[in-house]
């Protein structure tokens, strides 16, 4: 499974506050493997394809990351980075009655996933992953100040994951424990391929066969049938095409969502859909009625965009990178 598009280029320099130039900085999109280190003198080149919805990420440790969406290729970056300032956290000990231990298997489970993959998954730098549990709220939150690096030896990578959010709406600790109301995380990742072995390889395509990335790409693509994804709406099986439109823009797909007939001004939820391939069954909901896809199959609008049921059950440990696939 491979597919091309064309190649171009972003390069910049990196200095820091007083116009220096930074080596060995990282300068990756956000979900891929693309990415690179500045040289001795601060430069960097990055090639890539076609325009994507990825965030370009500029990281250094003792920096302040930065953060580019709006770039046009083939452009020069001039980036100035900040040193951090480190803030001493105090340690404060909470008799929640949920110890340490597990609230890192709550957070395991949750952040890498239950599947076999996701429990093969060593995160190397639990130490530097704290928590804060509200007894009131029932709410577990995490928090990490350095990325959180993963071994995925199953899939035969490394990721580097700078977690933004990771929440947790639990049932009462006592009355149900590891009960999960709901959760939620997220935050950036780079990948790194430790592995070119065929039994990796075929792991991978195991698990990109049906996954989020699989569908958003047959979803642009209007590939519905040779990919097997099969729409449901309301019990009832429908054509795909019928409810999701497809356009080209300049450099993204342009997807619009056939909402809810009788739909109420308040309501958050503009379409619902049951998803059904190879026998295994999800739910997509979708708070907007557009969302663009780049070349990878990155999708814009991911925050309003939700599953349930089988594809949901692929979590850090199931993830791929989004230029998985693409020469």
């Amino acid at each position: 499974m491979t597919q091309s598009f064309f190649g171009q280029s972003i390069t910049g320099k990196v200095v820091d506050e007083q116009s220096k130039p930074i080596a060995a900085v990282n300068v990756y999109f956000d979900g891929t493997t693309l990415g690179t280190l500045t040289d001795k003198n601060g430069f960097f080149t990055l090639n890539f394809g076609a325009k994507l919805n990825s965030i370009l990420v500029i990281s250094c440790l003792g920096y302040t990351s930065e953060y580019i969406t709006n770039f046009k290729p083939n452009e020069f970056l001039n980036i100035k980075l900040n040193m951090s300032v480190n803030v001493l956290r105090e340690v404060v000990v909470q008799r929640d009655g949920f110890s340490r231990a597990q609230k890192m298997e709550v957070f395991k489970k949750q952040f890498l996933g239950s599947t076999k993959n996701g429990k093969s998954s060593v995160i190397e730098n639990e130490e530097d992953i704290y928590f804060t549990y509200n007894t009131k709220t029932n709410i577990l939150e995490a928090f990490a100040d350095d990325p959180i690096r993963i071994l995925n030896n199953s899939l035969g990578y490394k990721i580097n994951y700078q977690l933004v959010k990771f929440e947790c709406n639990l049932y009462p600790w006592k009355s149900k424990p590891n009960g999960i109301r709901s959760c939620y995380y997220a935050g950036l990742t780079r990948f790194e391929s430790i592995s070119n072995l065929d039994k990796i390889k075929r792991k991978r395509d195991e698990v990109y066969d049906g996954s989020r990335l699989h569908f958003f790409r047959s979803v642009a693509a209007n590939n519905w049938k040779n990919d097997n994804f099969r729409l449901f709406r309301g019990g009832w099986e429908v054509n795909p095409i019928g409810f999701f439109t497809v356009k080209d823009t300049l450099d993204y797909k342009k997807v619009t969502v056939a909402t809810l007939k009788n739909k109420q001004p308040q309501m958050k939820v503009l379409a619902e859909f049951d998803l059904l391939r190879n026998g295994n069954q999800s739910k997509i909901i979708f708070e907007t009625d557009t969302f663009f896809v780049d070349k990878l199959g990155n999708n814009s609008h991911s925050d309003k965009i939700y599953f349930s049921g089988s594809i949901s059950e692929q979590k850090v440990g199931d993830m791929l990178p989004m230029d998985y696939g693409i020469n």
